[in-house]
């Protein structure tokens, strides 16, 4: 499958890249550290690695990772945490970055299956969990988690909703959605990568410290409830900020 092209840097360049990509991502974090539910290092990461590839992409999110320790202290529980999410986020979209660039003009129908899957398994899980009340935890917190696993649901439905009313439009309609259908495709996998990064960290750090289960259950309900912010942002900042930044990124 012939790829997506980029340009072949020298070992001296693609050193520098990385390093200055991992003092922005470094920066950006400590700056909107202070605003609660804000965050812009998902997108920094996902225009890097889309641009320069999995194995630059890895080397970054490593490199972040472990240097960022400096300024916000050496945490064993985040440390693993980043190494796991971070690099795996760029796996995900330094393969995406390899794509033909024909691929999401013709968009075949295995994508269209995967974002469809991906986003209603989330929606119907976040339902589900609601609905059969699989989430035990106090009455105090009852009411405010499952109000935002309906709010993840709705999320869900909704960018499922404009998915495929896109892609309805171009193969019905013969209209030019590629771009479009691009974006909205990289929003919903950088979103349900958002929601996995709260829960992997739900599974780490108990683990780690041995929590007990109310422990634990406490735990979950103060990460879950930063966690829908986030998503928001994540989706927001993909869908208006993606494209400019590949711009600019398409141009060094």
């Amino acid at each position: 499958m012939q790829c997506r092209k980029t340009k072949k840097l020298s070992p001296a360049k693609e050193i520098a890249y990385i390093a200055v990509a991992c003092a922005l991502l470094i920066g950006a974090q400590y700056v909107f550290s202070f605003i609660s539910g804000v965050e812009i290092v998902t997108l920094l990461f996902i225009c890097f690695a889309y641009k320069f590839g999995i194995r630059d992409g890895v080397i970054c999110a490593v490199a972040f990772s472990l240097l960022r320790c400096i300024i916000f202290g050496f945490y064993p529980t985040v440390i693993v945490l980043y190494l796991i999410y971070y690099p795996s986020l760029c796996t995900i979209f330094g393969a995406l970055g390899h794509l033909k660039k024909s691929t999401f003009e013709k968009y075949p129908w295995y994508f269209a299956v995967a974002v469809n899957a991906l986003l209603l398994g989330t929606a119907v899980i976040s339902a589900v969990c609601c609905g059969c009340g699989l989430i035990k935890v106090s009455q105090v917190y009852r009411n405010t988690v499952y109000a935002l696993l309906w709010v993840i649901f709705s999320l869900c439905t909704v960018l499922c909703i404009i998915f495929d009313g896109l892609l309805t439009a171009k193969k019905v309609f013969k209209k030019n959605t590629a771009n479009a259908l691009k974006i909205i495709t990289f929003a919903s996998i950088a979103a349900v990568c958002t929601i996995s990064f709260t829960l992997l960290d739900d599974l780490i750090t108990p683990l780690f410290f041995g929590y007990s289960r109310m422990t634990a259950l406490a735990y979950f309900y103060a990460s879950f409830t930063a966690m829908l912010p986030q998503t928001v942002c994540t989706i927001v900042t993909i869908s208006t900020l993606f494209a400019p930044l590949n711009s600019v990124l398409e141009k060094v």
